[in-house]
């Protein structure tokens, strides 16, 4: 099979791999689409080589939905050829901590981690194995494309279920990535009285109001983002701000000055630094300020699952974010575009395997 192996940086190679073979309690997926996350293009953008040192290589792709086209021993429920949705590996909780027994899987301190060996979903392939637990069977209605996104709305199920919404509630996402966007539409399910998007770019922006992301949208370019805010909530602040962006951003700052006092500010964005913001300022309001780490499950239902129920439904809307397609022979085209938005046009790049 055609895999795609990441030599670190910019240095992408497809190259032939022997096809995986499952073993108990797993399944053999040929991916059909996989999505390049945020976290992707962190490394990346580094020059340093990957874990492992020179010459080591590592898979990517935890993005991704396909096929199944085989089954390991012991595995019941599911049928070749079913269309699926996959959980990526690297949230598998050792299901035996004190975390892991009250679905607190993301918090595990084993996660991602199976027989002492680092694990990872490798969508940027023709092929990856997963466990049976972590694969979802995809309703008609439901593509394949749509599907390999679903890891984006269940991080925004997440940041959900972290913050407190009410129908009054006044939500403010800033950063207009997918993450952002399926957030802001997530949010808009949820019944809150106002959803407002930040970004930086008029395109993204004009995107969130056709796509359900947004009812208004701020242009950090053309206005101070805190003031705009200010003005559409009557100069009250936001109930609860959805920090989106991560890197080395100053989003966490503005987040906590455009919070109203006793609001929220929820960060799913993955900072590569130490953001810095007012202490004070959210000492005088009495600010809580969470983090939110990927996801696991709320009520005893897998948020994957929920996530996967918004779309099919078509409560959510994965097709309008999806803008750049690229073969896996392309994937160092793919991640280009990915890296250089402003210059691609790009909100959520797949590749097609």
């Amino acid at each position: 099979m055609k895999a795609a192996l990441f030599y670190g940086g910019r240095d992408i190679r497809v190259e032939d791999h022997p096809i995986p073979e499952p073993g108990p309690g797993e399944v053999l997926v040929r991916v059909r689409a996989a999505g390049i996350c945020g976290s992707d293009l962190h490394p990346y953008l580094e020059r340093s080589a990957p874990a492992g040192g020179a010459g080591a290589a590592t898979r990517r792709g935890h993005e991704l939905a396909g096929e199944v086209v085989e089954l390991g021993a012991g595995v019941t429920g599911l049928q070749v050829g079913a269309r699926v949705g996959v959980q990526p590996a690297h949230l598998d909780g050792c299901d035996g901590c004190s975390f892991c027994r009250s679905g607190d899987t993301h918090l595990c301190p084993e996660r991602g981690l199976r027989h002492g060996e680092r694990m990872h979903s490798s969508g940027f392939a023709e092929y990856d194995i997963s466990r049976a637990a972590n694969v979802r069977v995809l309703p008609d209605e439901v593509s394949s494309e749509a599907a390999a996104i679903l890891d984006c709305y269940a991080c925004g199920v997440h940041a959900l279920v972290r913050a407190r919404l009410t129908p009054a509630t006044t939500v403010v996402v800033l950063g207009t990535g997918a993450i952002g966007m399926t957030a802001g539409q997530v949010a808009r399910t949820s019944g809150v009285g106002k959803v407002i998007m930040v970004g930086n770019r008029a395109a993204p922006l004009n995107t969130a109001l056709d796509a359900g992301a947004a009812d208004e949208v701020v242009a950090a370019e053309a206005s101070d983002p805190v003031e705009a805010v200010l003005d559409l909530t009557g100069g009250r602040g936001a109930d609860v701000v959805l920090e989106a962006v991560g890197a080395d951003a100053s989003t966490l700052r503005q987040g906590v000055e455009m919070a109203r006092p006793g609001g929220e500010v929820v960060v799913l964005g993955i900072f590569t630094g130490t953001p810095e913001f007012d202490v004070r300022a959210a000492y005088r309001k009495e600010l809580h300020i969470r983090w939110s780490n990927s996801y696991s499950t709320w009520g005893g239902a897998p948020e994957f699952q929920l996530a996967l129920d918004l779309l099919a439904a078509g409560r959510v809307d994965a097709e309008a974010l999806i803008t750049h397609r690229f073969p896996l022979t392309r994937i160092a085209d793919a991640f280009h575009a990915a890296a250089d938005k402003k210059g691609s046009g790009a909100l959520k790049v797949l590749v097609r395997p």
